[in-house]
């Protein structure tokens, strides 16, 4: 097989990029590896309660949905909770940035399980969020009136203390059950966020920023979030 080359690239260039090609090979096999261990975990606990939500999509605004529901016709639920507080002025930049390519994604994921957006303000306020970033696929609800959230560690000592959470729920024999949960405080889905993972492959890596640059401030989240 003829060896890869690109004009005029250096021989040390080579060299070094094959013994990088070896450690992108070995994380591949490793983010394998551990969403095998992932798909084998026990079952989770059984869902607290049927909860009750409202959509955020137009069309159907405030209308009542159940937790249940959300699967249509799935047997799993991805439910990303972003950061958006009943008095907050803005959401988290971060999980606007995530959002922003889930609603892209939203499609190709839902041909195989149902993939929903949860934030804790109003549901008026999600979609009204939701109309200016231009988000038209993904499935959004509101827990404003939920204990969900607090339920399964979506938020701290208060409604408007939300942490970015993605969850995976699994309906079997008839029940809803719990199989997965972000459990790192930081970069917790760096896999699925394509700002960083596209940032990656510059030569100026990742930009040292708490969050990815936006053309709006969460003056919310900077007072009680990034100013302690």
């Amino acid at each position: 097989m003829t060896e890869l080359r690109y004009p005029n690239e250096s021989r040390e260039y080579r060299d070094a990029r094959d013994l990088l090609l070896k450690d992108e090979q070995e994380l591949v096999d490793k983010v394998k590896s551990v969403a095998e261990r992932r798909r084998n975990l026990p079952l989770g606990g059984q869902l607290k309660e049927d909860y009750a939500f409202e959509w955020a999509n137009d069309g159907k605004v405030g209308q009542s949905v159940k937790f249940s529901e959300l699967f249509a016709d799935k047997n799993t639920l991805l439910l990303y909770s972003f950061m958006y507080g009943p008095n907050w002025d803005h959401p988290c930049p971060s999980c606007t940035s995530l959002v922003d390519g889930f609603d892209r994604t939203w499609y190709q994921v839902t041909q195989h399980a149902a993939f929903v957006a949860i934030a804790k303000a109003p549901a008026d306020r999600i979609n009204a969020w939701a109309k200016q970033r231009g988000w038209s696929q993904i499935a959004l609800v509101s827990g404003s009136n939920s204990p969900f959230q607090a339920d399964y560690k979506c938020q701290g000592d208060s409604d408007d203390m939300q942490l970015p959470m993605m969850h995976v729920f699994r309906k079997q024999d008839g029940k809803i059950f719990h199989f997965w949960g972000t459990e790192l405080s930081a970069n917790h889905v760096d896999t699925v966020w394509p700002y960083w993972n596209l940032m990656d492959f510059t030569p100026e890596g990742r930009p040292d920023i708490p969050t990815p640059p936006q053309n709006f401030r969460s003056e919310f989240l900077e007072k009680h979030y990034l100013n302690k």
